[in-house]
C-alpha cells in the first residue's frame, strides 16, 4: 500500500494481572511475526509502553512502577542497544490525575534513568539474561505457533482477507477473540462466543467448562460462521445501495 515505516506499538501489562515473563513472550511473538514483513522498503519500529490499567493511584508506587516497566522494555531485546527504538513514556499521574508538565519531565527522567541503570546491572551480570529464559522461550513459540494457525486459517478461508470486507468478516466469523466488546454484541456475537481467563500470568481462551481450548477449535468454530457473515454483509450492501 505504499507504506514504508510502521510504528508497532506493543503495550504491556495488559491486564495489569499479566506476569513479567508473558509480556516478554507476547512482545517477542509479536515482534517475531511482523518483522517477517520487513524488506529493503519496509520497516518495522517497535513502540513499548505500559498499560494504563497497571498504575497504583499511590503516586509514589506508581513511579516505581515506571521504572518497573521501563526494565520489563528493556528485556524485550535486552542485548539489543537501540532496542526498543520508541518509548511512549505513561505519566506516572495516570492513575489519580492528568499529568502536568512537571510530571511529564519527571516521568521521562524516571525512564531514562532506569534503562541507564538497569544495563549497567546487566553488564555487570547482576540480573539475569532474561535473552536465555526458557519459560520465556516456551511461552513465546506456544503464542508464535498458536497465532500462525489462525492466521493461516483466515488466508485459506477468507476471501482478500486484509481488505474492509475482509476484516469484517474475520472479526464477525469469531477468528479474533473479544469477550468483553462493549458495543454491537449482538452483530459480533461469534467474536463474544469463548470466554477467557487468567492462567499462570497469561490470558487463555476456555469453553463453557473453562477448560482451555487449541487454536484448532476457534478456528473451525470461525470457518463454519463465514457463510452467515457474508450473506449478512452482502445484504447491509444491499441496504446501503437502495438507502444510498
Amino acid at each position: 500500500m505504499g507504506i514504508k515505516t510502521l510504528i508497532l506499538q506493543n503495550m504491556l501489562n495488559t491486564p495489569k494481572i499479566t506476569w513479567g515473563i508473558q509480556d516478554l513472550a507476547k512482545s517477542r511473538a509479536m515482534l517475531n511475526l511482523v518483522k517477517t514483513l520487513e524488506d529493503k522498503d519496509f520497516k518495522i519500529l517497535l513502540q513499548t509502553r505500559a498499560g494504563l490499567d497497571y498504575f497504583k493511584p499511590n503516586l509514589e508506587e506508581a513511579k516505581i512502577q515506571l521504572a518497573a516497566v521501563t526494565a520489563l522494555m528493556d528485556d524485550i531485546d535486552p542485548h539489543n542497544q537501540w532496542s526498543p527504538p520508541i518509548i511512549h513514556v505513561v505519566s506516572y499521574s495516570e492513575a489519580s490525575h492528568l499529568a502536568t508538565p512537571d510530571i511529564v519531565n519527571e516521568s521521562i527522567k524516571i525512564t531514562q534513568y532506569t534503562l541507564q541503570k538497569y544495563r549497567t546491572l546487566r553488564k555487570q551480570g547482576q540480573i539475569e539474561d532474561m535473552s536465555k529464559n526458557l519459560e520465556i522461550e516456551e511461552r513465546m513459540y506456544e503464542l508464535l505457533n498458536s497465532a500462525k494457525e489462525i492466521i493461516d486459517a483466515i488466508e485459506k478461508n477468507i476471501l482478500n482477507p486484509y481488505s474492509p470486507e475482509g476484516f469484517y468478516k474475520i472479526f464477525a466469523s469469531g477468528f479474533l477473540i473479544v469477550p468483553y466488546l462493549w458495543g454491537d454484541i449482538e452483530e459480533f456475537k461469534h467474536a463474544t462466543y469463548w470466554k477467557t481467563k487468567p492462567v499462570n500470568g497469561s490470558i487463555k481462551v476456555v469453553d463453557e467448562d473453562g477448560k482451555v481450548i487449541k487454536p484448532s477449535k476457534i478456528v473451525n468454530y470461525a470457518v463454519q460462521n463465514i457463510k452467515e457473515v457474508e450473506y449478512i454483509l452482502k445484504e447491509k450492501s444491499l441496504a446501503n445501495s437502495i438507502f444510498n
